[in-house]
């Protein structure tokens, strides 16, 4: 279950007083970004308060290489979550704060081979097979941001959000598929988990994901 800052939950409560939804100005967002493909469906509670719930999905490959193996990685982007948006004066620019449930993830593969490095030590890819592994975040994920939305009485505009997501430190995980467990040493998953505590040591500080997304705003 998806818990909410006090923050944000004061945040939201302030949204939904502010002024009867009934009489909110809505609009609909389809949006591309750093967060995957999404749709947002947005209400200018007042001309100084809106409210968005978003939702954003998508993938992206790459091969890269971390300590001494080399792994083609695949990001998955899977990520709803509710904002407030504050336009301080009235207009389109706006400032964002909320949170996400953010089950983003990162599955990794290593690459196909004759050998494989694993903390400094070589082992042939005949006996212990492929190595597999997925980076995940934090579920519940603070956002703050700013951006341009769409202009009171608009019917339709660009708009575009600017901001960073506390993810938390990356937690990764990595599993062996040996082709002949009986034969692979005890050291190569000696090796195996010392390479994975220095692979997310090295990357326990980043935290904040970029977050830049540009869409077409209607207003109904």
């Amino acid at each position: 279950m998806m818990k909410i800052p006090a923050l944000t939950f004061a945040l939201l409560l302030t949204a939904f007083t502010a002024g009867p939804l009934a009489a909110a100005s809505w609009g609909i967002t389809p949006s591309a970004g750093t967060l995957g493909l999404g749709l947002s469906l947005d209400a200018r509670v007042t001309s100084g308060v809106g409210i968005r719930l978003f939702g954003n999905t998508g993938s992206y490959s790459r091969d890269f290489q971390k300590e001494s193996i080399a792994y083609t990685g695949k990001l998955h982007l899977q990520n709803y979550g509710v904002l407030l948006d504050l336009h301080p004066t009235g207009s389109s620019f706006r400032i964002s704060a909320g949170v996400l449930s953010n089950s983003d993830r990162i599955d990794l593969a290593s690459k196909k081979g004759g050998t494989v490095t694993v903390n400094g030590v070589t082992y042939p890819t005949a006996l212990i097979g492929s190595i597999t592994g997925q980076v995940k975040f934090n579920r519940t994920s603070p956002y703050l941001g700013i951006g341009r939305g769409r202009p009171p009485g608009s019917r339709f505009a660009v708009v575009f959000d600017l901001g960073v997501v506390d993810q938390g430190s990356p937690k990764l995980s990595v599993q062996p598929h040996p082709t002949a467990p009986a034969l692979v040493p005890p050291q190569f998953y000696t090796d195996l988990e010392a390479e994975r505590a220095k692979t997310e040591h090295d990357v326990k500080n980043d935290k904040y994901y970029p977050v830049f997304s540009i869409g077409l705003s209607f207003g109904f």
